[in-house]
Parts: C-alpha cells; sequence; structure tokens
C-alpha cells in the first residue's frame, strides 16, 4: 500500500491558505476613475480631479488616452522651428555645400593614401613570405616581431580603406 502523506500535507496546506486570497485581494489600491482639468478621462490610485468614481472589480487593461492632437496653427509653426531652437546658429545652403565638397574630397585624398599604403604593406608582406632583412632568420625574434607587426598593419589599413569607402558612399534612407 502506497502511503501520500508528503503530497497530502502540501494539499491540506494549500487548502489552509485559500480563504485568506480574498483578503489578500482587497489589500490592493483601489481604482479610480476622474476626469483632469482638460476633460480628459483618466485612471488612478487616488481620487483627485472631479467626477470621480472608485473602480470596483480586477481591472485587467487600462485603455491610453489619444495624445491631444495640435492645432492648424501651432503644427504650422513646429514645422518651421523644428526641433531646434530659434537662436540655434544656421549655416546658408551654399556654405553648407562647400563644407561637403571639402570634405568628399579629403576623404577621397585619406582613400587614395591608405590603399597606396595597403597595397606597399601588401607588397612587403609578400604573401605571407617577407624579405629577410641584415642578418635575419626566419625563425629570429626580429623576424617573428616585424611579421605579426606587418599582419596588424594589413589589418589596420583594409579596415580604414573599408570605413573611407562606406562613408563617402551616399547615404540611402
Amino acid at each position: 500500500m502506497r502511503t501520500f502523506t508528503g503530497s497530502v500535507a502540501a494539499l491540506c496546506a494549500s487548502l489552509w491558505a485559500l480563504p485568506a486570497l480574498p483578503a489578500a485581494a482587497q489589500q490592493y489600491d483601489p481604482i479610480w476613475s476622474c476626469v483632469d482639468e482638460q476633460g480628459h478621462k483618466v485612471f488612478q490610485n487616488y481620487a483627485t480631479g472631479h467626477d470621480c468614481h472608485r473602480i470596483d472589480g480586477v481591472v485587467a487593461t487600462v485603455p491610453a488616452t489619444a495624445a491631444p492632437r495640435p492645432s492648424a496653427r501651432s503644427s504650422a509653426s513646429s514645422a518651421t522651428s523644428g526641433v531646434t531652437p530659434a537662436n540655434f546658429p544656421r549655416v546658408d545652403r551654399d556654405v553648407q555645400r562647400a563644407r561637403d565638397v571639402d570634405r568628399h574630397r579629403i576623404l577621397e585624398d585619406e582613400l587614395r593614401t591608405e590603399e597606396a599604403r595597403l597595397v606597399r604593406l601588401r607588397e612587403e608582406y609578400n604573401f605571407g613570405n617577407p624579405r629577410l632583412i641584415g642578418d635575419e632568420t626566419a625563425i629570429s625574434p626580429s623576424y617573428r616581431e616585424r611579421f605579426q607587426r606587418l599582419v596588424e598593419d594589413i589589418q589596420r589599413s583594409e579596415v580604414s580603406v573599408t570605413s573611407l569607402k562606406r562613408e563617402l558612399t551616399p547615404a540611402r534612407y
């Protein structure tokens, strides 16, 4: 014959706690439905405002109030001001265009310089067999350090070329 004393004891303990559930549920703050100063219906846990009514029972969701729509006059003024303040310095269109052309030219110069550097580094790297300099051997520490430095310089230069090309590519929105 089997005994279920452990599970029976757990069941009795949980059944004993059932009468306390309604008391625990009533310990939550009440929810009030009120009308604020702008005439919007708001739900809150305190009764401030006018025309407040206590909501009894469980409220699963509380609908959000719609955001107030700007009037035609205020939307026209906000369109001209944007998000920048009125006293924010502005740049003339032609000045900005000249700055953009200069920036593009500088980036192209940097790209040509970096590509030339990458070609020179790859030639020196010689497909993983850099030429020996002076009394170096293939197992000497100076050769290994130069080899490692070449690998790192090539990787860094490749990243720079990729970044410059990405910077020169027009933005696609």
